[in-house]
């Protein structure tokens, strides 16, 4: 297809000069001065940073009553919502691939949830199905109950250990083979054995990958 200016009066077989100049200056560019020039126009491309997932909302649901560990939210009818997120985050400079919050004060009256699962889409995409199910867990292990009432509850020296033990430590890494942990029976403890393969970059996943 012949590439030639808007208002360009030739009409040769050679790509236009003018765009050819522009794309090259658009290729040489920088992603993170891409990611700025599409946010700013965010508003006029009618994109969007958040909504509600309906996949991820299955997931959980699945997840909650497979999971004994999960009785909590079970029992107290613990309502959660769920989110895709189209933005990237980090903490302290690690990627952040999720998080739980607790809905609190004013947005009580606005939200019908006690508790907000979001994924990051750009730190997750890579992702495994089984991946993203040990993910679900690891946030929805968030959510407990004190003498106040529901709480956000850190993940505490047991928990860490706890997921490293069933799932290895780069579970949530690139190209890493994960049980199923919904498939039931002893499926999981026999993937789980094939867990630390891959021990380069543990380091560098330790540092840079991150789960709320």
């Amino acid at each position: 297809m012949r590439l030639i200016c808007e208002k360009c009066i030739r009409e040769c077989d050679f790509p236009c000069a003018a765009l050819d100049t522009l794309s090259k200056v658009y290729s040489d560019l920088k992603t993170e001065s891409k990611l700025e020039i599409i946010k700013s126009l965010r508003k006029e491309l009618s994109l969007i940073d958040y909504e509600v997932a309906d996949d991820l909302r299955e997931l959980g649901e699945k997840i909650i009553s497979s999971m004994p560990e999960l009785y909590i939210i079970r029992d107290y009818d613990i309502k959660i919502g769920f989110i895709r997120s189209y933005e990237a985050k980090r903490d302290k400079g690690r990627q952040v691939n999720a998080d739980c919050r607790k809905v609190n004060s004013i947005y009580t009256a606005y939200l019908p949830f006690d508790f907000i699962v979001t994924f990051y889409e750009p730190n997750t995409y890579y992702m495994t199905e089984n991946q993203k199910k040990i993910l679900m867990l690891h946030e929805l292990r968030h959510i407990g109950i004190g003498e106040r009432g529901l709480r956000l509850e850190p993940h505490d020296i047991e928990d860490f250990k706890d997921i490293i033990e069933r799932f290895g430590i780069e579970w949530n890494g690139f190209d890493q083979e994960v049980p199923d942990i919904l498939a039931g029976g002893d499926n999981e403890k026999e993937n789980t054995k094939q867990k630390g393969k891959k021990k380069q970059g543990m380091a560098t996943s330790r540092k840079t990958n991150k789960n709320g």
